[in-house]
């Protein structure tokens, strides 16, 4: 199994949590328990109001994320796409420029945040994790911001999402 400091096989793991594999199967009651903690992980928030995580949780997705091949590729991917859309759009559905959008690369990175979060034990919120963490990568990515470490990084995840984060001294809970 992968794990948050060797993430090597992340994306089999989330596979098998997603979908299961031929020796799961919940009608003939086969299944595993990691599998009812991944569902569990994922619908915790559903009727609740979620937490505010710490600037600490985000900035470690990032950093792992930006530090793995795969996974900083795919960012790259999205942000340049970001980019040629703020140079050059809004695009209609029809213009060639869509043609461009990176679909596997979004998705990868959906994939990867579920997995991870559920291997830190971070809390499954797609707003925070997904959205908000995009966001720092591709200012990181494009020279806005100068590194996950930095202390304008902090700030301006404070400034800008104090909405969806808290300081890590605020004792904010997974």
């Amino acid at each position: 199994m992968a794990s948050i400091n060797n993430i090597a096989g992340w994306r089999e793991e989330y596979e098998y949590l997603e979908y299961g594999d031929d020796d799961t199967d919940y009608d003939a009651g086969i299944y595993d328990p990691v599998m009812d903690d991944w569902f569990a992980h994922k619908n915790k928030f559903v009727h609740g109001m979620p937490p505010k995580p710490p600037i600490s949780q985000v900035l470690h997705l990032v950093e792992v994320m930006l530090g793995n091949e795969e996974t900083r590729s795919a960012m790259k991917e999205l942000s340049d796409w970001w980019d040629l859309l703020e140079k050059k759009g809004p695009f209609e559905d029809d213009d060639p420029e869509m043609a461009l959008f990176p679909d596997e690369a979004v998705q990868l990175l959906i994939e990867f945040w579920q997995w991870f979060c559920f291997k830190a034990g971070y809390p499954h919120l797609g707003q925070v994790f997904h959205h908000v963490a995009r966001e720092v990568a591709d200012d990181i990515l494009q020279g806005r911001l100068p590194g996950v470490h930095a202390r304008e990084t902090e700030e301006y995840l404070l400034q800008n999402y104090s909405l969806f984060v808290s300081a890590d001294d605020e004792g904010a809970s997974q």
